[in-house]
């Protein structure tokens, strides 16, 4: 066997264990929380010795990072993958998962705001865990890397997100609400708002990057609810006709029909 073959078959081999090690943790996680997250429970998950595992994560803080970004990455995929941009994953070994509906950039911002919008609630329904790692309780002693590979995943989410709305915006078709201007008029807030004036490759009004956060709000909002339980004893099949509900007032209140 050549260096290179061999190169490559460790490489594919170590691909593989953290594949393994990332379902162990996150089965750790379901189990005992993330709080109690625990290497050694993990490593015996996967067979190995707590002293094997250091090969692969530094730490426990480490570990919860990867499992933070995966998630966010995950989530930032199948969002994507609505939006007919497959060809953007970040993982492209991985299965896209079920969005609701595709549609791609020959369809209108009013489909492709539905389907990016279905795909993350989808995703958070479908991933409990997942959701409650990226927006549940915060965990004690543990602290993402600023500017870290956290950051730049959770950014992905809000590029997808925030695309077709972007579109709409481009087109002339988003009425822009005075509140959002509101929010941009003391010029100490509208500062906060100036790292979101620069998302999916374009560069914003402050107004309009002010409102997508309060966008995203109102949909994650109804998704938190729903993924926590909240709703549970209303609505114990799911709350996918509140979401549209939700979805169909923002399409009547912001954008506008084609000419």
């Amino acid at each position: 066997m050549t260096d290179q073959a061999v190169e490559g078959r460790r490489a594919r081999l170590r691909r593989e264990t953290l594949r393994d090690l990332h379902v162990a943790a996150l089965d750790e996680i379901r189990e005992h929380g993330a709080v109690d997250l625990s290497l050694r429970r993990v490593a015996r998950r996967l067979g190995m010795s707590p002293a094997g595992l250091y090969r692969y994560v530094d730490s426990r803080e480490d570990l919860l990072t990867r499992l933070i970004a995966d998630a966010f990455h995950d989530l930032a995929d199948h969002v994507f993958v609505s939006i007919g941009a497959a060809d953007e994953r970040h993982d492209l070994d991985v299965a896209p998962g079920r969005p609701p509906e595709i549609a791609g950039p020959e369809r209108d911002v009013r489909d492709r705001l539905r389907a990016a919008a279905l795909a993350y609630r989808d995703w958070a329904v479908d991933h409990p865990n997942e959701f409650g790692l990226l927006f549940g309780d915060p965990i004690p002693n543990y602290a993402a890397p600023p500017g870290g590979e956290t950051v730049d995943a959770m950014a992905r989410v809000g590029a997808g997100i925030g695309r077709p709305l972007i579109e709409a915006w481009e087109q002339g078709r988003l009425r822009v609400p005075a509140a959002w201007d509101d929010l941009v008029a003391d010029p100490d807030l509208a500062a906060r708002f100036g790292p979101m004036e620069h998302l999916d490759g374009r560069t914003l009004s402050p107004a309009f990057a002010a409102g997508l956060l309060v966008l995203w709000g109102r949909l994650h909002g109804q998704v938190v609810l729903e993924v926590f339980g909240h709703h549970r004893w209303l609505l114990p099949d799911g709350c996918e006709a509140l979401y549209r509900a939700e979805l169909a007032t923002i399409d009547a209140e912001l954008l506008t029909t084609p000419p």
